[in-house]
C-alpha cells in the first residue's frame, strides 16, 4: 500500500493525526484543507470533509482527483443500531447502504439508480480486524435521534448495525472512481434511549483520541 488517503470526522482528530506524520504538508484545495505527509514509509493525505452526503462526496472527490490514493480510508462516528453494542465500540463496515433513497421499482429499498443496492469495502481488509464488530453500515441525510426513526430503518435493513451521515456517499463515490475504500465507524450514541443527548455529549470527551488509536491500528494492519 503506497499512499492512503484518509476521511476523518473531526478537526481535532486531523490535528492529533498531523502530529504524528513526518515531512507535513497542509495544501487547501477548494473549501478543505489537505494534511499530507508520510508515517511509516508510508504516504497518507487526510481531511475532515464536513457532515453530510454533499460534503463528503464533494471531499472524497477532490481527495481522489488531487492524491490519487490507493486506498480510501474513513474513520468516523455513527449512532449504534444494534442493542448489543457500547458506546466507543467500533464497528468495521463490511457493506454501506443509503436509509433515505427510494428510486422506485425495480430498484432496491436504499439503491440509486443504474448503481449497486450497496457497496462493499476492500474485502481483503476486513479479515485483519477480527476484534471489531463487522457488519451492515446506513447512511442518510439525519441525524437519528428517536426509536422510531431506528426502527423504521431497522425494518428495511434488519441487520444493520450503525447509522451515519457520510460512509454511503464516500463509497459510492470510490466506487465511481474505482478506488477502493475500507470504512471503521466508532459507535457514538444509541438513538432511541432515555438519556440520549446526554449519552451524545459524554462521548465527545475522549472520542477524537479513540479514533486516532484505530486509524493507527488500521495503518499498521494495512502496513
Amino acid at each position: 500500500m503506497n499512499k492512503v488517503g484518509i476521511i476523518l470526522a473531526m478537526q481535532k482528530e486531523l490535528e492529533l493525526f498531523a502530529g504524528s506524520l513526518s515531512d507535513l504538508k497542509i495544501e487547501k484545495i477548494h473549501h478543505l484543507n489537505f494534511y499530507g505527509g508520510k508515517l511509516n514509509n508510508m504516504d497518507v493525505v487526510a481531511v475532515v470533509c464536513g457532515t453530510g452526503k454533499v460534503n463528503a462526496a464533494l471531499g472524497t472527490a477532490l481527495l481522489l482527483e488531487n492524491f490519487q490514493p490507493d486506498l480510501l480510508l474513513n474513520i468516523g462516528i455513527s449512532g449504534g443500531l444494534d442493542s448489543t453494542l457500547e458506546i466507543g465500540d467500533f464497528v468495521v463496515a463490511d457493506a454501506v447502504v443509503y436509509h433515505d433513497v427510494w428510486c422506485g421499482e425495480p430498484n432496491l429499498y436504499g439503491q440509486v439508480q443504474d448503481l449497486p443496492a450497496q457497496f462493499f469495502p476492500e474485502p481483503n481488509l476486513s479479515a485483519k480486524f477480527p476484534n471489531y464488530r463487522h457488519g451492515l453500515l446506513c447512511c442518510g441525510d439525519r441525524f437519528i435521534s428517536e426509536a422510531q426513526e431506528l426502527q423504521l430503518i431497522k425494518q428495511h435493513f434488519p441487520t444493520a448495525l450503525a447509522v451515519d451521515m457520510e460512509s454511503a456517499a464516500i463509497a459510492q463515490t470510490c466506487f465511481l472512481y474505482r478506488c477502493p475504500f475500507f470504512c471503521v465507524r466508532q459507535i457514538s450514541d444509541t438513538p432511541g434511549v432515555k438519556h440520549h443527548a446526554a449519552q451524545y455529549d459524554a462521548f465527545w470527551q475522549n472520542a477524537p483520541q479513540n479514533s486516532i488509536r484505530a486509524l493507527h491500528t488500521v495503518l499498521e494492519n494495512l502496513g
